[in-house]
């Protein structure tokens, strides 16, 4: 239980249980405005006197264990305290060691940061060793009292308020020159009530005008402001909470239109909303895909942009919308395209824009209608391809046309690994440095209000180039290889989750590790349960890799006592080089916060430093994203160097008995029998393409096996998992049974293409334990031959 009164020394509840760290407490507040230097080492002393009681009421034996460092590491170790006081001690016994050996160190935002840890320290030992039950007080900062100034300033309060009293008006004495009272109050000889009115306005008036006087900027540093942060305001409208996340396609916001990046299916709707302007007659725009793939941003966009071209369209933005309770999706969308009909299509003239999930369209044209036929509409479909292998885009056919945002992607494939254009326009509206930036320009008004946080800190951060280009490449993995749908909203509110923190006081009151856990690149990796993307991009977190670069960081570390050659060495960002500045000295830090240092290190040095990013690259991923573009670019060279290999990667799968022969049996029989693998690959006829950037893609490698009389074909769309999978296997791995569950429609196409070979005319058989072969294979007469091999 807590209670506050402010005429009590805080740390006095530890009188009867710790003297002699209580004695250093009250030193340390005395000496925290005229020498924060000895106050940082009277905290030292309180941590020293703290802990030396731990090990007395513990009967730990304190022969080997001398030093402060060795003291806190055991106690951790042991599990004796919790995280955070682990941190409050560590953060005592540092900055203790800088101010004792360090002249010029003084610095009285450290010492008052101290002090906080000081007092978690005191209500963690309370609670846990005494039986005491003093009400702790709530935390207060140290008052300066004792400094000779307030003294000075404090009399002469006292003189100004006792000449205020006795002047009638309250204003005509020298002394009160410039203080503002509310108004001219005659004070009658014993009017207690009015005397009293009159003495606290002046006291105020009082307080007012010497404020700034009095140690200028002491107050500020350690209370805080409490005033809103501008770039709070405007970062948190990112969020899935603030206003402008609900998308309306009949509205489109002053925000929405600063944050609007033009994408090609928008240029591509615009050409044919002006071609069908033109025409008569009935038109059907379908606008298809899926949940969270842009339609009513686009939408909203487009009303905003063309009014009066929008307003020839009745826009149903929602097809699993029914007009009555009485009607289900499929009969609301019969009644809405009744005049796109069969019998209607020819006479009417009406002009919808449907936005449409594929799987509701697919349904609709294979539903069994009652009223209305709509035949025409399911030609158009069919005869689009959209359900087929090919890219689709665009469709148009007399007075339909059809937009697929599936094949759109908000990334584009390059011989060089996948960027995005769109992700990166997002991230440049909301960094630039120029005056139309909302989110810049309310930066720069918390700058000349003196406002700092770790949001601005993040902020600044992610103004790099770098850091910009790896975050996007972290967003396209998680696409690629955990197939999340990351809509524009899901984006922006991933920008505003990995910019704003928790701890949003003023970034002078944060200790080192506070800086480091309230920062973007921890705020990227350690916060899984934020939302479906961080979660996703813990997996990718860089301290997961090993590798030789990083075993060597953590031999210097460890063994370095001046970390800053190791971090002019990586860090090149100097926000970033800022957060680590103050551990730059390596003063022990036991294993637990060595670590999470570490961890906040090589992440900083992953989105900062491009020589050290390339050493952590994932090589498969590398590799599938660069055979991805190869087959949407029809490079017949390099499709066939994958049909090789991916045809030695089938027979290490199932196993070959013998060169061309892939394995029927199990691997363990006592007779291993083999087919002929004879089939020729099946290549899909996409277009060459000469442009080093495609923005429209198949986002899975799709190869195919068909028999040697092209009677029967198997199919197989390769995602990245799959083709992981597959990569295990070509390097030695032996797929176990979870792997074929994982895989069912690898192992379902793998047995289909088996079915395509020859078995019925050849097969081969090997005795193992005689290491023997033999063929057994039917003659010009049908007769079977079983001949040694």
């Amino acid at each position: 239980m807590h209670s506050q009164n402010q005429n009590q020394f805080l740390f006095q509840f530890l009188s009867n249980a710790l003297p002699n760290a209580t004695q250093a407490a009250l030193k340390m507040e005395q000496l925290i405005y005229t020498d924060s230097a000895s106050a940082i080492v009277k905290a030292r002393l309180f941590a020293e006197e703290v802990l030396k009681e731990v090990f007395k009421i513990e009967e730990i034996d304190t022969t080997y264990i001398s030093s402060l460092y060795d003291k806190v590491l055991y106690i951790s170790n042991n599990g004796l305290i919790v995280k955070e006081i682990q941190h409050s001690f560590d953060t005592i016994r540092r900055s203790g060691n800088k101010a004792a050996h360090d002249g010029t160190y003084d610095d009285i935002t450290v010492a008052f940061q101290l002090h906080k840890d000081m007092y978690k320290i005191a209500v963690w030992f309370y609670e846990t060793y005494t039986s005491e039950q003093e009400v702790v007080p709530t935390y207060t900062h140290p008052k300066p009292g004792v400094d000779p100034r307030l003294i000075e300033m404090e009399n002469m309060m006292k003189t100004i308020l006792e000449k205020s009293l006795l002047s009638p008006t309250g204003s005509s004495n020298e002394t009160n020159k410039g203080i503002n009272t509310e108004e001219e109050v005659p004070v009658e000889e014993g009017n207690i009530e009015t005397r009293h009115t009159k003495k606290v306005e002046v006291e105020e008036s009082l307080e007012e005008e010497i404020e700034e006087y009095v140690l200028p900027g002491i107050e500020e540093t350690v209370i805080g402001v409490d005033e809103d942060s501008s770039l709070l305001k405007e970062i948190s409208r990112l969020k899935d909470s603030a206003k402008e996340a609900i998308e309306n396609a009949n509205e489109f916001s002053g925000f929405k239109e600063y944050m609007h990046v033009d994408r090609k299916i928008q240029k591509d709707l615009e050409s044919a909303l002006q071609n069908q302007s033109q025409k008569n007659g009935a038109s059907l725009i379908l606008l298809c895909g899926s949940v969270g793939d842009g339609k009513s941003h686009l939408l909203a966009y487009m009303n905003k942009k063309y009014p009066e071209m929008m307003n020839e369209y009745f826009i149903h933005n929602d097809a699993t919308e029914s007009f009555s309770p009485e009607k289900d999706a499929l009969e609301t969308l019969e009644e809405l395209l009744n005049p796109f009909s069969d019998e209607n299509i020819d006479t009417a003239n009406q002009k919808v824009i449907l936005a449409i999930n594929l799987g509701v369209l697919h349904n609709f044209i294979n539903y069994e209608h009652q009223s209305a036929s709509f035949n025409k509409l399911k030609k158009f479909v069919e005869s689009s391809n959209l359900f087929s292998q090919n890219i689709v885009t665009n469709y148009e056919l007399d007075q339909f046309n059809l937009f697929n945002f599936t094949d759109y992607h908000p990334y584009e494939l390059t011989a060089e690994g996948p960027v995005s254009e769109f992700y990166q326009s997002i991230l440049h509206k909301i960094c630039k440095q120029e005056t139309n930036n909302p989110f810049y320009m309310a930066s720069k008004r918390d700058e000349q209000n003196n406002y700092r946080t770790m949001l601005h800190e993040n902020y600044d951060f992610l103004k790099n180039e770098f850091v910009q280009k790896q975050v996007i490449s972290l967003i396209i993995q998680t696409i690629v290889k955990k197939k999340l749908v990351i809509s524009t909203r899901a984006f922006l509110n991933f920008v505003a989750d990995i910019l704003i923190c928790e701890n949003l006081v003023q970034i002078k009151k944060l200790t080192d590790f506070e800086k480091l856990k309230n920062a973007l690149p921890t705020l990227l990796f350690d916060n899984a349960d934020r939302s479906p993307i961080l979660k996703s991009l813990s997996y990718f977190d860089p301290i997961h890799t090993r590798t030789s670069v990083t075993d060597q960081l953590i031999i210097e570390l460890n063994t370095l006592s001046d970390w800053k050659t190791i971090n002019d060495e990586y860090i090149k960002n100097e926000t970033s080089r800022n957060w680590l500045k103050d551990f730059e000295t390596n003063s022990e830090l036991v294993p637990k916060l060595f670590s999470e240092y570490f961890e906040g290190f090589i992440r900083i040095i992953f989105l900062t430093n491009s020589n050290f990013s390339k050493v952590l690259q994932d090589e498969v991923y590398e590799a599938y994203m660069l055979s991805l573009f190869h087959f949407n670019t029809g490079d017949i060279k390099k499709i066939k160097a994958f049909y090789e290999n991916f045809k030695n990667i089938l027979y290490q799968w199932k196993g070959a008995i013998e060169k061309g022969y892939i394995l029927m049996s199990h691997p363990l029989d006592k007779y291993k029998i083999g087919q002929k693998f004879t089939v020729k690959p099946v290549l899909y006829p996409f277009k060459q393409l000469n442009g080093s950037i495609l923005y429209t893609f198949k986002s899975s490698i799709p190869v195919g096996y068909k028999k040697e009389d092209l009677s029967k074909e198997a199919l197989l769309d390769i995602d990245y998992p799959l083709y992981s999978l597959l990569e295990k296997v070509s390097d030695g791995y032996r797929p176990n049974k979870g792997d074929e569950e994982d895989a069912i429609k690898f192992t379902e196409f793998l047995e289909k293409v088996l079915n395509f070979g020859d078995k019925n005319k050849e097969l081969l058989v090997n005795f193992s334990h005689e290491n023997k072969y033999y063929k057994i294979k039917r003659d010009d007469f049908g007769s079977i031959v079983f001949r040694r091999w």
